[in-house]
């Protein structure tokens, strides 16, 4: 598999997790009688879903460490941590469109690459460890 599929699978449940626990601290929704219930949706205990979400956090940076890649580690902090709209991420990172359609594309090989290595991908199988 490729490391940008890696990247986009482990960054999906990344994104799913973090909004779960964000609405899991006491919130309590309305439900909309008219919508049909979702059905299950599995989720794993809380401890291990805050363990993904900073290990994401933590193996990207990591594999982002070089000195020359700064704007890169900015990069995958403000779009793809953070969650920035693509516009204002490319002003906040300071660079030209292209530098960061570039370097988005660099982040997702390495970050990919990197979660396949430290056991991150398959997130199965990072769930499934005791």
């Amino acid at each position: 598999m490729k490391a940008t599929d890696v990247f986009d699978e482990c960054h999906g449940r990344y994104r799913g997790l973090r909004e779960w626990l964000v609405d899991s601290t006491g919130s309590v929704r309305s439900l909309d009688f008219e919508k049909p219930p979702a059905g299950y949706l599995w989720r794993p205990d809380r401890a291990r879903a805050c363990d993904y979400v900073a290990d994401f956090e933590r193996i990207g940076r990591h594999a982002l460490r070089r000195p020359e890649w700064k704007g890169r580690l900015k990069l995958f902090d403000v779009y793809f941590v953070r969650g920035a709209e693509y516009r204002r991420a490319i002003r906040m990172v300071g660079v030209a469109e292209g530098t960061f359609d570039y370097w988005y594309c660099e982040v997702k090989r390495a970050t990919g690459a990197e979660f396949s290595r430290t056991g991150l991908y398959p997130p199965s199988k990072y769930f499934n460890v005791r």
